[in-house]
């Protein structure tokens, strides 16, 4: 039709604000909104997360999990005693991984997948559950990483064997829609 308006919400990709829909700037950070493309346009699809995007918040994640050993570490040798590298900093990286693990199954996201615009979803667009976000988590560490190959030998973005085994897929919900919210804020990355 002449003169019909798009009429779905849009975001700005720098804050996530949302825009008017005939906003030329937005109103919270100033970036020009003819210039930039929108998180959550509408019609974009399921856009399957690409592997480098994918292994850097695997490493954001690993990082977090492994945050807690250098500061214990420090603590046990200045305190003397054996039992904070032997217990204490084992109890806490398995603490932060089980946080890790429910933030996935009652968000869809981790901190790495959170600070890239990704999204752990189940097949069938819900929320993955703590069995399957756990279940994943095991059969990529038994496997040693290699669960993760057939994502990272292939040319297209396919989801490893870790992913087919549990019923989820990553989502790269700054390119394409996020079947779980109305828009997405990615800290550390843009839509091309």
């Amino acid at each position: 039709m002449v003169g019909r308006r798009d009429t779905a919400p849009r975001w700005c990709e720098q804050c996530g604000a949302q825009l008017a829909l005939d906003a030329l700037f937005c109103p919270i950070c100033g970036v020009e909104a003819g210039t930039r493309r929108f998180i959550g346009a509408p019609g974009a699809g399921d856009v399957p997360a690409g592997r480098t995007v994918r292994a850097a918040a695997f490493m954001m994640d690993l990082a977090a999990i492994a945050a807690p050993i250098f500061p214990l570490a420090i603590a046990g040798a200045v305190l003397d005693v054996a039992a904070v590298l032997t217990v204490v900093t084992p109890l806490a990286c398995a603490a932060v991984w089980l946080w890790m693990q429910l933030w996935l199954a009652l968000m869809g996201r981790s901190l790495g997948k959170t600070m890239l615009g990704l999204r752990l979803v189940s097949d069938d667009d819900r929320l993955p559950g703590l069995p399957r976000t756990v279940a994943r988590s095991l059969i990529f560490a038994v496997t040693l990483g290699a669960a993760a190959l057939p994502m990272m030998t292939s040319s297209t973005p396919r989801d490893g064997l870790h992913d087919r085994l549990t019923g989820l897929r990553v989502l790269d919900v700054v390119a394409g829609d996020n079947p779980l919210d109305t828009h997405t804020r990615a800290a550390f990355r843009r839509s091309t």
